[in-house]
């Protein structure tokens, strides 16, 4: 008998960039003052989520900070994240970590890039 594979959960695809990422914790449990920025790189990307490299150990579960940022100029996202699965690496002391954004943070913002190729391809078809 096959075995059948599994139904796709994810509601967006994936989009395998490289881009860097600052995390933390959201609501550290400790001492508030002891919560500094991690800085790492994604694995992949999709509308509803992120999976990214860490050396830090978190658990499923916790809610993190996140910051995604491309070439070091460009906000792709900033808002909090649930983690949904965890990875440990056996290459190396490293975790793939896979975070869900959440609907109802109310710091989660992300810019819009326009390139100056469509803006000026717009500016084109009106003369």
């Amino acid at each position: 008998m096959v075995k059948q594979a599994n139904a796709e959960r994810r509601r967006w695809l994936r989009a395998k960039r490289v881009l860097s990422v600052q995390h933390r914790l959201a609501k550290p449990q400790n001492d508030a003052s002891n919560n500094p920025w991690h800085l790492s790189t994604t694995y992949d990307m999709s509308l509803g989520g992120l999976a990214f490299y860490s050396d830090v150990e978190y658990r499923i579960g916790d809610v993190l900070e996140v910051h995604v940022v491309m070439s070091g100029l460009l906000d792709i996202f900033k808002g909090n994240g649930k983690i949904v699965r965890i990875e440990r690496k056996k290459t190396g002391v490293y975790f793939l970590i896979a975070l869900k954004f959440l609907e109802n943070s109310k710091t989660r913002r992300a810019k819009t890039y326009k390139s100056r190729a469509k803006i000026q391809l717009r500016s084109l078809k009106r003369i």
